[in-house]
């Protein structure tokens, strides 16, 4: 439903939910590009990942939202990190020369791709490799 506010501006009864996706896009970003900086990012964000359930009533305690926004910053931002998480621990497992498959997959993830499968495909890669290193006689 669209209504009008004061200003006869539409606004959408989704406009809040919209905004509560990009801010958890936009901390789950920056959390990753912090991460990056650590010496094993992979281990930082899974750390980070496992803290999520306790930190993040205190940090939505600090934002004071409807308990509706509540549960979509706390799962938008939960899912993405773990996406971000799989994209780190898969490209250690498949090695520098691969690199480049894993930026695809980071750059999906910052503009707003799905998480879910973001992470599926990230996870998937470097059994792909593999296959497609036996299938070519080698070893990835």
């Amino acid at each position: 439903m669209i209504t009008l506010t004061k200003k006869t501006t539409a606004v959408t009864d989704d406009e809040p939910r919209i905004t509560a996706l990009a801010a958890a896009l936009y901390v789950a970003n920056c959390t990753y590009t912090e991460a990056l900086k650590m010496p094993n990012p992979a281990a930082t964000l899974d750390d980070i990942c496992d803290a999520l359930p306790e930190v993040m009533p205190q940090v939505i305690g600090v934002i004071k939202t409807t308990p509706e926004l509540t549960k979509v910053l706390t799962d938008d931002i939960t899912d993405r990190l773990w996406a971000y998480t799989a994209i780190e621990y898969a490209r250690a497992e498949a090695g520098a020369g691969y690199s480049w498959v894993f930026d695809v997959l980071v750059e999906a993830l910052e503009k707003g791709g799905n998480p879910h499968t973001i992470r599926a495909d990230a996870l998937d890669v470097p059994r792909r490799i593999r296959e497609l290193a036996e299938q070519a006689g080698g070893a990835a």
